[in-house]
């Protein structure tokens, strides 16, 4: 199994004198057949190994403030790399953020907005840049961003955004049910070994068969392979071996209510259930690229959709802008190229991972992302970019009543939100440095910053195009529940 890695690192790729080279050779590359000088020149590049998780928020590992899941594979990843602590969002619903991440761009700026829409063709998406640069791409797992079918053969052509083989399907949560289709639409094969079938082990297994498989067309092309599991999305039911989490042994968060805390003790103890299984199917990649020779030049980068709120602030499941669905993790690995084992600060937005990948791995950004190149702050010997703020967005349930904008800084986080009566209010201000579990709103009670905080958000939106929230909108301090009625008394 999967154990720290302590040596030196035996190769090095783009260091700091060939990255603008390689990024200026990228440019040459248009089509999916590319010439011998091309081949020579994406093989320089590192692969990547793209991890994303759906539901699984940052504090839930033995290395976050979550006190009892068990995630030791994941903690020593992290450990080698960098962890960014401070990574949201832009809009914490499965549809949505994908859309986010494969795109560089607000769910506001695609339409994708909600679950079970269709990606428009005209968005360029991180897979496509990597595939013209010369990089074998391949898909596994839910997608879930090819309308409203379930669980859905998504064919081959622009619906599959770049990769060129895809082993998965659109949507749906069914991890002891074998399901899923092949390149082709047919089943998915499955070789037990005499084990009982688990959704994820068995897309670890296609991971790992597609890389072998790579290795041994010696094509001198890398690859880029992105997973995507569905857990520790609902159904909270892990396998029987990590079926080890009893509702008496949780330990809450300070922010989960006492009226709560039954419902939340009986999730938990099956969402870290999920997580512990995960973190065992992690560690069987991890070790595999360590058994291939692949760990040294191998972007492997570990994230999630949105998280899971687990009755904090009374509330379940994902959609609000709470901390315990909006800030996701994000681990991100490379030797020789990444700084290893430091915990970074630097806000990071879901929208800046396909222009910091492309920059990492020498490849221009298509000039069509929102999101920022964050390199610096993770390349060895590079300067963090100063990030005054991240922005976030999504709505609970259908209309646009309860709808929200959040904007986050490295102190505070600010959130409007949109009543009955169509008024877009101020709904919180917290401050997250001294108050993490953003337990007191300060909403009204710190005039000068709530201003300040509400025209840079509003300056946000209007930079992207956002309707949301009108420009129009009076910056006045106003409340929701109890202290709205204080308030107007």
């Amino acid at each position: 199994m999967f154990t720290p890695r302590n040596t030196p690192s035996r190769r090095r790729f783009l260091q700091a004198g060939t990255g603008t080279a390689l990024a200026a050779s990228a440019g040459a590359i248009t089509s999916h057949a590319f010439g011998q000088e091309n081949v020579s020149a994406a093989a320089q590049r590192p692969n990547v190994l793209f991890v994303l998780t759906d539901q699984w928020r940052a504090s839930a590992f033995g290395s976050g403030t979550d006190e009892v899941v068990r995630t030791p594979h994941l903690d020593a990843f992290a450990a080698q790399g960098v962890r960014c602590s401070r990574a949201y969002a832009g809009n914490p619903v499965c549809t949505p953020n994908r859309s986010c991440i494969l795109t560089g761009r607000h769910s506001h700026q695609t339409g994708m907005i909600t679950n079970n829409l269709m990606l428009p063709p005209s968005e360029v998406c991180f897979p496509e840049r990597f595939r013209d640069a010369g990089y074998a791409t391949h898909y596994i797992g839910k997608w879930h961003m090819d309308g409203s079918e379930k669980p859905g053969f998504v064919p081959p052509g622009w619906r599959r955004r770049g990769f060129n083989t895809f082993e998965g399907f659109n949507r749906g949560h069914s991890y002891h049910e074998h399901w899923g289709f092949d390149n082709e639409g047919q089943a998915l094969p499955w070789e037990s070994g005499g084990d009982p079938y688990y959704e994820p082990a068995m897309q670890a297994d296609l991971a790992m068969r597609f890389i072998k498989s790579h290795q041994a067309k010696q094509t001198g092309q890398p690859f880029l392979c992105y997973v995507s599991w569905g857990p520790p999305h609902t159904p909270f039911r892990p396998p029987k071996r990590f079926d080890l989490y009893t509702e008496a042994g949780i330990q809450f968060r300070p922010n989960v209510p006492e009226a709560h805390q039954k419902q939340a003790a009986k999730d938990l103890a099956g969402y870290y259930g999920l997580c512990e299984s995960l973190d065992h199917e992690m560690g069987r990649l991890l070790q595999f690229l360590d058994d291939n020779g692949l760990s040294e030049n191998t972007l492997v980068v570990f994230t999630a959709d949105h998280g899971e709120m687990a009755g904090s602030h009374g509330k379940y499941r994902k959609s609000e802008p709470e901390d315990e669905s909006l800030n996701v993790p994000l681990f991100m690995r490379l030797p020789g190229r990444l700084k290893s084992g430091v915990t970074e600060e630097t806000l990071f937005s879901s929208l800046d991972l396909m222009p910091t990948m492309l920059s990492v791995c020498g490849l221009d950004d298509p000039g069509t992302c929102t999101g920022r190149d964050l390199s610096g702050a993770l390349v060895e010997g590079g300067t963090a970019p100063t990030v005054d703020s991240v922005y976030s967005e999504g709505k609970v349930g259908d209309g646009n009543a309860q709808e929200w904008r959040c904007l986050v800084t490295p102190t505070h986080k600010l959130t409007i939100r949109r009543n009955a009566k169509n008024e877009d209010l101020v709904e919180s201000l917290i401050d997250l440095k001294n108050d993490p579990f953003e337990m007191e709103n300060l909403a009204g009670k710190r005039p000068k910053l709530q201003q300040k905080l509400l025209a840079e958000l509003k300056a946000h939106a209007e930079a992207t195009g956002d309707v949301f929230p009108k420009a129009s909108t009076p910056a006045k301090a106003m409340y929701s529940g109890a202290e709205a009625e204080k308030a107007k008394a």
